[in-house]
């Protein structure tokens, strides 16, 4: 009975974005914004890496984009309150955790552990590095699920292999933990793999779940 309940509720899902008037859901149309406000965020990342004195507008940039994806969240959450599918409220909720709440905690923890003494300097900078590590791979968690979802939605278990396949690769990258300098910027092989799947990724997922 419960497999026959879970089955419903992916048809419902499929069944509202087949029938939508906008050639991309809601869900859709997140992943686009999210893959954009990835890409913006992060060219104005590297480039205040090579330009110093940027960094103070790097950052309200940064300020600015989580803004709006708060807005754009809290948007949809009102708009689809009144879903009945408790399966599509969990992924609804499930963004909410990992684009808003676990940024802001680790934010706060950073904020938190700049007020440590001198003597503890080193102590504060390998912890805002595990702050930082442990924001990427919460990303790439996220990624992976949105692989998942769009495979349930789309009836495709191709995309459990992309899943699969992200997460495996990051690990790996992270496990080498090497790193590339070009001119004034150095990034690990990690950062530089998220870098660029949580832009391509969500680009390639906004466009799968389009209608077809």
């Amino acid at each position: 009975m419960k497999n026959k309940s879970y089955e419903e509720d992916f048809r419902i899902i499929r069944a509202a974005i087949d029938g939508a008037k906008n050639p991309i859901d809601k869900l859709g149309q997140f992943f686009k914004n999210y893959a954009i406000i990835n890409l913006i965020t992060i060219v104005f990342s590297l480039i205040a890496s090579l330009y110093q004195r940027l960094l103070p507008e790097m950052y309200i940039i940064r300020i600015i984009c989580f803004m709006y994806l708060v807005y754009y969240i809290l948007r949809i959450y009102k708009e689809e309150k009144s879903n009945a599918n408790q399966y599509y409220q969990t992924i609804l909720y499930i963004y909410g955790i990992g684009v808003v709440v676990i940024p802001v905690i680790l934010w706060i923890a950073g904020i938190i552990s700049s007020f440590a003494s001198s003597n503890e300097a080193f102590q504060v900078d390998k912890m805002m590095e595990m702050l930082m590590n442990l924001e990427v791979f919460s990303s790439i968690i996220l990624l992976s699920v949105s692989f998942l979802i769009v495979s349930f939605v789309r009836d495709n278990k191709m995309y459990i292999v992309y899943a699969l396949i992200n997460l495996a690769v990051y690990l790996i990258a992270f496990s080498i933990d090497k790193e590339l300098s070009i001119e004034n910027i150095t990034i690990h092989y990690q950062d530089l793999y998220y870098s660029f799947v949580i832009i391509i990724g969500y680009m390639i997922l906004a466009k799968s779940i389009r209608k077809k």
